[in-house]
């Protein structure tokens, strides 16, 4: 019995200083997964496959103005999307977002246009049980929340078809300036 308190003591110890270290070094990792894993997910077709589990992101670095596209996990709420930034604030591709102002989202074969970037708190996202939203916040996850207010057929490289009520098609997202 002793034995068995002795590894739970240890183990709860060891996830303990492993969020903590976590909370200090959110980032770490996310450059490979940057160069490495996202790439691998787009040139080997896992967010065409994913049914779409997996979207494509499309948004403008705020420095460079370079196109950018990240494959994340979106998720449909009444008026749009909400996306999780597991590196909360410090997630590039989300401050890149938030500085547009807009972006544009391909989930399958429909490519939705979003604005009203805002970063939300986990315990602010509906359907979260309590305790996951707790433990997320904690860990530092936020939610990216986004605005629907177009949605067209077509990829992220050119529009194919204007939904009927459009009256011109709507500018590639590269044309449009940022601030």
């Amino acid at each position: 019995m002793r034995r068995a308190l002795s590894i739970g003591g240890a183990l709860g110890l060891i996830v303990i200083g492993a969020v903590a270290w976590w909370r200090r070094h959110p980032r770490f990792g996310s450059g490979w997964v940057n160069r490495v894993v996202d790439p691998w997910l787009v040139r080997n077709g896992a967010v065409e496959g994913s049914r779409g589990e997996l979207g494509l992101l499309e948004h403008v670095g705020r420095t460079t103005g370079t196109v950018r596209v990240t494959p994340i996990h979106p998720v449909p709420t009444a008026d749009g999307f909400r996306i999780i930034a597991p590196v909360g604030v410090q997630s590039q591709w989300a401050k890149n977002v938030i500085a547009a102002g807009h972006c544009r989202l391909r989930v399958g074969s429909v490519v939705h246009e979003l604005d009203e970037p805002r970063m939300v708190l986990p315990c602010e996202v509906e359907g979260l049980p309590r305790p996951v939203a707790r433990a997320m916040d904690w860990l530092g996850f936020r939610y990216l929340v986004l605005r629907q207010f177009a949605e067209h057929a077509g990829s992220l490289d050119r529009i194919e078809a204007a939904p009927a009520e459009a009256t011109t098609e709507p500018a590639p997202l590269a044309a449009v300036p940022t601030a």
